[in-house]
């Protein structure tokens, strides 16, 4: 049985300016995407068949699967250069294809708080796509199991970026 997808689109709103897409994820139908703990900033757009893409800026989200009890938090960030990979560990390292771009996949550890005491298991993504000239990197990070972290990977692969 396939499992049937639909598409969340990460954004930001700015009143002159309209939307501003950072990415375009796509879940499985049971799945849900909510806006996150700040708000999305853009620095710098770039159009792209006439979409107007975030070159430079944040968005946070978190993804919900309420049948399921499962929730995540999202972090993306692009940059017109290369980002500054996030530290982990207990690091497993993977390549996986994002749309059609190559990504370097992270699966490890991260301490969060401002103490740094809340252990969070994070899954970080970084890719380039050279139509938009940007970078791209994904933070999910959860509290649940690292290997529910791991089962994203294969829905990642058909992630727009432009």
């Amino acid at each position: 049985m396939t499992q049937t997808t639909r598409d969340h689109v990460l954004a930001a709103s700015h009143l002159v300016l309209g939307p501003t897409n950072f990415l375009v994820l796509r879940l499985p139908t049971n799945w849900d995407v909510r806006i996150g703990r700040n708000p999305s900033e853009v620095d710098y757009t770039v159009t792209y068949d006439g979409v107007r893409w975030a070159q430079q800026g944040q968005a946070f989200a978190f993804v919900i699967d309420e049948k399921a009890g499962r929730a995540m938090e999202l972090d993306v960030h692009t940059s017109r250069g290369p980002l500054k990979p996030l530290r982990l560990e207990h690091v497993q390292e993977a390549t996986y294809p994002i749309g059609d771009h190559p990504s370097s996949a992270f699966l490890g550890e991260a301490r969060f708080g401002l103490f740094r005491n809340k252990p969070f298991n994070v899954l970080y993504v970084a890719y380039r796509c050279e139509e938009t000239k940007r970078h791209i990197a994904l933070q999910f990070m959860s509290r649940r199991p690292a290997s529910e972290l791991g089962d994203l990977l294969p829905i990642l692969a058909d992630t727009r970026c432009h």
